[in-house]
């Protein structure tokens, strides 16, 4: 099915900059070099020219190798910094060279920008040059401004001596759920500059999805239950691991798809000392097509992460046709309450989560056609123009309070 045009901007013809450190197939990242491709084809197809700033972050062993013209088809320009260390970039040390060079040259080429993610030398290097040079600019966390999970020392450094005028200084900060609000009011921002756009989601991308079975040959379990994301400690994989061993399903398996980021070797451990070996499996990385195959397989997706604004996963798998459990603290906790489509869970209660889990599986017909009614509703609520639209006029109003 062919993309439907998107209606003219109120807003016509602004140059907008996207700084982002990792963008479109550095899926290793998690959810920001998903959703900012999205948002910039958006508001391209608005009739904006959109220019993207980023990093040859891909993964823990690749760079990103693409040309400046592969997404010339879009309407947006990509400029790609190379970093000083693909290995120290996959830690979230980015060390982008050429950024002065190019600010230098092309600084004033823009009437406002959109920077993404919190204490990377891109973004703070960015909003420097930016405010030299008069330019405004709006930030989106996207759930990177509060000090958690690791590295906390050297988060406490950088924004003490590197980096304490990012946030200060944006027209605009962009947020995706109210629980992000929260969380930035929490450590002291005004509640002024936040405006809500919740993330897009690709309804291209769910609208003709791949062939199901592949997953059902790889595992031998009867009913599978689903992790997609970064394998960090704030995920809680284990208290899914943990769920699993305590549930009466013998004939359940867990599959666990997604990246080593500092969580996998404990989660590992913790298959063995619980003696499930047998009924877990770790696929790593799985992106694209493959990564909707295997949603469409399982019988629900399992998200018990902590301190989540957003969680694209969950709304993926809705839109192929499964049903989710999330906890209650986070992004998409808050939005599954809303929508339906599955249950959410306290925060850290490993029996109110196997709880939900049984409960999904013994009853998949109804949960299905739940996931499928939630759907529904996100595809009008989280539509990639109706969000690039909300960001125009964000744009529209930093641009004219900037002006003398």
């Amino acid at each position: 099915m062919p993309p439907v045009p998107s209606p003219a901007s109120a807003n016509p013809d602004l140059r907008i900059l996207h700084v982002t450190p990792f963008y479109d197939d550095a899926w290793a990242y998690g959810g920001i070099p998903r959703v900012v491709p999205r948002l910039c084809r958006g508001l391209a197809a608005r009739g904006h020219r959109v220019t993207v700033l980023t990093t040859d972050a891909c993964d823990q062993h690749r760079r990103l190798r693409w040309k400046h013209d592969q997404h010339a088809e879009t309407g947006v320009t990509v400029e790609i910094l190379p970093n000083l260390s693909n290995r120290a970039a996959y830690q979230q040390l980015f060390w982008p060279l050429g950024l002065r060079r190019f600010f230098a040259e092309h600084r004033a080429a823009f009437d406002v920008a959109h920077l993404h993610a919190c204490r990377n030398l891109l973004t703070s290097g960015a909003a420097r040059a930016l405010k030299s040079a008069g330019v405004p600019y709006v930030v989106s966390p996207h759930g990177t401004a509060p000090r958690i999970e690791r590295r906390l020392v050297a988060k406490a450094l950088y924004d003490r001596f590197i980096d304490h005028h990012t946030l200060r200084d944006a027209a605009r900060i962009v947020v995706v759920s109210d629980a992000e609000r929260r969380q930035l009011v929490e450590l002291g921002v005004s509640p002024a500059p936040l405006v809500i756009v919740e993330n897009p989601l690709d309804g291209e991308e769910l609208v003709s999805l791949p062939a199901s079975g592949a997953l059902r040959q790889k595992v031998p379990f009867d009913e599978i239950l689903l992790f997609v994301g970064k394998i960090t400690p704030r995920k809680r994989l284990d208290l899914l691991i943990e769920a699993l061993a305590v549930m009466d399903r013998p004939r359940a398996g867990l599959v666990v798809i997604g990246n080593d980021m500092g969580g996998e070797r404990a989660a590992r451990a913790l298959v063995r000392a619980r003696g499930l070996e047998q009924r877990v499996v770790f696929l790593g990385l799985v992106a694209g097509a493959e990564r909707l195959a295997a949603m469409r397989d399982a019988d629900l997706l399992a998200y018990p992460s902590r301190d989540e604004v957003f969680g694209l996963v969950p709304f993926e798998a809705l839109g192929c046709g499964i049903p989710v459990v999330v906890a209650d603290d986070s992004g998409c906790g808050e939005l599954v309450a809303q929508v339906g489509g599955g249950l959410v869970v306290r925060s850290g209660d490993i029996a109110a989560l196997a709880t939900a889990l049984t409960q999904l599986l013994d009853d998949k017909p109804a949960w299905r056609a739940a996931a499928a009614e939630a759907h529904r509703i996100l595809e009008d609520r989280f539509g990639r123009d109706r969000a690039a639209a909300r960001l125009e006029a964000v744009y529209a109003d930093a641009v004219r309070e900037a002006r003398p």
